[in-house]
């Protein structure tokens, strides 16, 4: 293996630790961010149960002969769109949050994902405007009172989501977006959600 091999096995080996890193951090960030939306969501979620179980008796009277089954997938549908709507919820709370609270929830994901060197950050329109080049000084201060051979510039660029942001070290890519997170982060939290809405 050549020392350029090595070099490159690094970067991607470097590279998938801080993507699982990455993961493990948005799990527990989602895990916050979803407890909260749970709690906005529960008077909807009430009214939504309400006209669920209201709908499901009518539905009794009218189509006694329907079987059970039919009556388990509609109910089960029923509980998938509250679930959804509740990472809905969680998602849009993330998006909407000020924008002093959205560069520090961003910010812990920005040091512990940065690597050494110079590095570009790229965000979506609305985040480059609120955000812009005096929050990536602060993520440059921060790095270098945490004596790391880090530096980052704000790229003229601007990436296709909703939030988050990607970081680039020439070819290399550390997507750290809020669409991904929480598309990472769903499959491990979705029963604990549904436990929490469906209480029984």
């Amino acid at each position: 293996m050549t020392g350029i091999d090595r070099i490159k096995a690094k970067i991607l080996d470097d590279a998938r630790k801080a993507a699982e890193e990455n993961i493990s951090r948005a799990k527990q960030e989602a895990e916050r961010i979803i407890a909260e939306a749970v709690k906005q969501v529960n008077e909807e979620t009430e009214k939504v149960r309400q006209a669920a179980e209201a709908e499901a008796a009518d539905l009794k009277k009218r189509m006694a002969a329907v079987s059970s089954l039919e009556e388990r997938k509609r109910m089960l549908k029923v509980r998938q769109d509250m679930v959804d709507a509740a990472f809905r919820a969680a998602f849009e709370k993330t998006l909407h949050l000020p924008a002093e609270e959205y560069g520090r929830f961003l910010k812990r994901f920005i040091l512990e994902s940065v690597r050494e060197g110079e590095g570009e950050i790229l965000f979506n329109e609305n985040d480059r405007s609120r955000l812009g080049a005096r929050f990536v000084e602060e993520i440059n201060q921060t790095l270098r009172a945490e004596g790391k051979a880090a530096v980052l510039t704000l790229s003229g660029q601007t990436i296709p989501n909703q939030g988050g942001f990607v970081l680039k070290y020439g070819d290399m890519e550390i997507n750290s977006t809020l669409e991904l997170i929480f598309n990472m982060a769903r499959p491990q939290l979705e029963a604990e959600v549904a436990s929490i809405l469906f209480k029984e």
